[in-house]
Order: structure tokens, then sequence, then C-alpha cells
């Protein structure tokens, strides 16, 4: 029985499952403490509880910082194209 149980306890499949969650949890608290300064304001709900998030699975979370990642990507372009037309606008001529 306890080899059973060492054997699961210590197998590659479940240190690299560890070392997943470790990963993403990390990701996550790095997430939070970004804040919501530079995501749209339909995802800024998203960062109200780090807990909540944090008991989901691994897939979930795996997802939640997939979307998270990319939502801060793209609000960081369009904000630099924003800056890039205002200038363009507001520059001054010959």
């Amino acid at each position: 029985m306890w080899e059973q149980r060492n054997s699961v306890q210590h197998s590659d499949d479940n240190v690299q499952l560890r070392e997943r969650h470790s990963t993403v949890n990390e990701g996550i608290h790095s997430q939070f403490d970004m804040g919501p300064d530079d995501l749209p304001k339909e995802i800024q709900p998203m960062l109200t509880c780090r807990r909540r998030v944090l008991r989901k699975s691994l897939v979930d979370k795996e997802e939640w910082l997939k979307l998270l990642r990319q939502e801060r990507r793209d609000f960081r372009r369009s904000m630099k194209a924003q800056r890039r037309s205002l200038r363009t606008i507001f520059s001054p001529g010959p």
C-alpha cells in the first residue's frame, strides 16, 4: 500500500502537475499585482477576488490567465495606436 502511495506521490506526472499549478498560480498572482489599469473595463471585474480564481481547476485557471494576458496585450496595443493617431492629429504642422 505504501509503495503504491509513494510511487503516485513522487511520480514524474505528479511533479509536472505540481509545477504546472505553481507556474499558473504565480501568473495569477502577477496579474492581480499588476491591477486593472491596463485592462478593458469589461475585463476588470475578473480581478475582484484572487482567492476565487485560485480555487478554480487547473484548466480553468490556465484559461483565465490566458484570457487576461491576451486582454492586457490587446489593450496596450490599442492604447499605443490611439496615442500615435492623437500625436499625428495634434502635432504642430509646418
